[in-house]
Parts: C-alpha cells; sequence; structure tokens
C-alpha cells in the first residue's frame, strides 16, 4: 500500500495504491483517494469548515475495508456532474469495535477519465 497525502480545506486528503483490486461497476479499480479528516470530523454546515469535535475515529487502514464491500458491485449513479459520476450509498462497518455492523453512509465520485480510481469525499453515521 503506497499512501500519498495532501492538504485542502476539508484536511487531509490520503491517496491509497491498493494490493488488491476492487470490481466496481465493471472497473478494476486500483487507487483510492479519500478525504480522511472530513470522514471523521465532518464539516460545520455553516462555514464549511471541519467540526471540532470528532464523529468517528477511522484509520486509513479501516476505509480500504469499506472500499473491499465494494467489490463486483453495480452501482447506479445518483447525479452526474460533466464526466463525474457521484454515488451515495448505505453500506454497514466492517470494522470490529463500537460501530461494527452499523449502518454507514459513503459518498464518492467515479470520473470517467480516470477509470482505475475512486474518490471517497466522507463516510458518515445513518442514525
Amino acid at each position: 500500500m503506497v499512501i500519498r497525502k495532501s492538504m485542502n480545506c476539508r484536511g487531509r486528503v490520503v491517496e491509497i495504491i491498493l494490493e488488491f483490486p476492487v470490481v466496481l461497476n465493471g472497473n478494476e479499480i486500483t487507487k483510492v483517494k479519500v478525504e480522511i479528516d472530513h470522514i471523521n470530523f465532518g464539516l460545520n454546515k455553516k462555514t464549511g469548515m471541519l467540526n471540532r469535535k470528532r464523529r468517528t475515529n477511522f484509520l486509513v487502514r479501516d476505509i480500504k475495508e469499506f472500499i473491499r464491500l465494494l467489490n463486483g458491485e453495480d452501482i447506479v449513479a445518483d447525479d452526474y456532474k460533466g464526466r463525474v459520476s457521484k454515488f451515495s450509498i448505505r453500506i454497514n462497518c466492517p470494522i470490529y469495535g463500537r460501530f461494527y455492523d452499523r449502518e454507514f453512509i459513503m459518498i464518492f465520485d467515479t470520473h470517467y477519465d480516470k477509470i482505475n480510481e475512486i474518490y471517497v469525499i466522507t463516510l458518515f453515521p445513518s442514525w
């Protein structure tokens, strides 16, 4: 696994190269970009900045486990903006601990010009 980090106004963006590709909508996904701080803190609706209080404590390797659950799935996009497909799905947490088997909503994008990569924007509890 290769991890590259960068920052934006919504926190760290981590790029993961998967050792074992995931097949999503017939495309072999080998690279995942994750907004890890957005996932763990969420965004303040008024300011658009990260909240100060954590809502989850997921690590990058935990997000990889969520991504593995997408293997072999055919999912219809919720919206399209140009060449970007936007998805939101309900997914049960595969990480043992206090959230195990609880339902989360994962929001991610795919791009038609980058068919081997997905961009996970956020993952938040659905309860």
